[in-house]
């Protein structure tokens, strides 16, 4: 009887095979080429107190192709008001990692992904550049598991907040801290003059762009 058991896993390691190739080839024909940042700093090395690794940083972006979803901005209202937060999700074979990253890498919450391929091009604001998400959740047990072959790595990912974190994608900025000196204001920063004999200047209270 143990060798007519449909779930067993000595009898359909085929049919799991076919599984995994059918996900490989959706993701190969239908996904999107991103540029994946690993994060390098490992949860046991992450202080208790605090529960974050002040010198965390990323490893270099890799190019990769995934599924994705984006569901764009999800309102959440709350007792401060309403709260706009653009969430993704999307999929990510194995293959496609461990032939980046090595074997028995896996993706994990933290990481971040820029949408190079999605974002690029754009035909009419090109300048703004692709948008850049973090991954909150990576699980292999979804929906989609038939015969319990664990195919395919389901992410959840949400707009990427900047902070300054060495080597992970920045706000165009290459990731320079936010001071008042010069290079940060030809980024693009506001440049305020406290000193300035016509406070009602606009230009020189309120800073130009």
């Amino acid at each position: 009887m143990e060798s007519l058991r449909y779930l067993n896993k000595q009898n359909n390691q085929a049919e799991r095979q076919n599984f995994s190739n059918w996900w490989k080839e959706q993701i190969s024909i239908f996904g999107q080429e991103i540029v994946y940042y690993s994060n390098s700093a490992p949860i046991s090395s992450f202080n208790f107190l605090y529960g974050e690794k002040p010198d965390s940083r990323f490893e270099d972006g890799k190019q990769m192709v995934v599924l994705l979803n984006l569901n764009n901005d999800a309102l959440l209202l709350s007792k401060f008001g309403i709260v706009a937060d653009s969430d993704m999700s999307g999929v990510i074979h194995p293959y496609h990692y461990t032939t980046i990253y090595g074997l028995s890498s896996e993706p994990k919450a933290g990481d971040v992904m820029t949408l190079s391929e999605f974002g690029i091009d754009r035909l009419n604001y090109p300048k703004r550049g692709p948008t850049v998400y973090q991954l909150t959740e990576v699980i292999d047990e979804f929906q989609g598991n038939p015969l319990g072959g664990h195919y395919v790595w389901f992410f959840k990912a949400k707009r990427y907040d900047y902070s300054f974190e060495l080597n992970g994608p920045g706000s165009g900025m290459g990731n320079i801290p936010l001071n008042d000196n010069d290079k940060a204001n030809e980024a693009g920063l506001i440049n305020f003059d406290y000193n300035t004999d016509n406070p009602c200047d606009d230009t020189s209270v309120y800073g130009s762009y």
